[in-house]
């Protein structure tokens, strides 16, 4: 019986290490362990154990670091063979002089409040034209 819990145990060490080897070529937990065979609740009970909680950690940051360098490679080359989207992509996150423009804040302060609502009121035709002769009597009457 003690044969079987020593070829348990080493199997789980191979698993560990393994799920530890996929977490430095990815950095991505669930990819790990689906390529390992194991659920992701193994792995988090596993991660209760300090030591390989810490060896966990610094493979999902080197896997992180690994596949950001595979990114900014593939940008690279895009870039080179002159494709505008990696060009604009790179320029707007980069270069201060492609960066959307932020408001100064006068023109925050300044900003006219948004319409929130709109009123229509319906003239009487009759007021419009009695309205429009006070006016122009009103005029003569300045005039003399």
């Amino acid at each position: 019986m003690a044969r079987k819990s020593s070829t348990q145990k080493d199997r789980t060490q191979k698993t560990r290490a393994k799920v530890l080897e996929y977490l430095q070529d990815s950095g991505n937990i669930s990819y790990a362990c689906k390529r390992a065979g194991i659920s992701r609740e193994a792995y988090y009970l596993w991660r209760q154990e300090e030591v390989f909680a810490l060896e966990a950690d610094a493979a999902i940051a080197l896997g992180k670091d690994f596949v950001n360098d595979l990114a900014h490679t593939q940008l690279i080359q895009n870039i080179q063979h002159g494709r505008m989207d990696a060009v604009k992509f790179q320029l707007a996150s980069c270069h201060p002089d492609y960066q959307p423009r932020k408001p100064w804040p006068r023109e925050l302060q300044t900003a006219p409040p948004p319409v929130t609502e709109i009123h229509i009121h319906a003239i009487d035709p009759d007021e419009v034209r009695t309205r429009r002769a006070e006016v122009r009597q009103d005029a003569i009457e300045k005039k003399q």
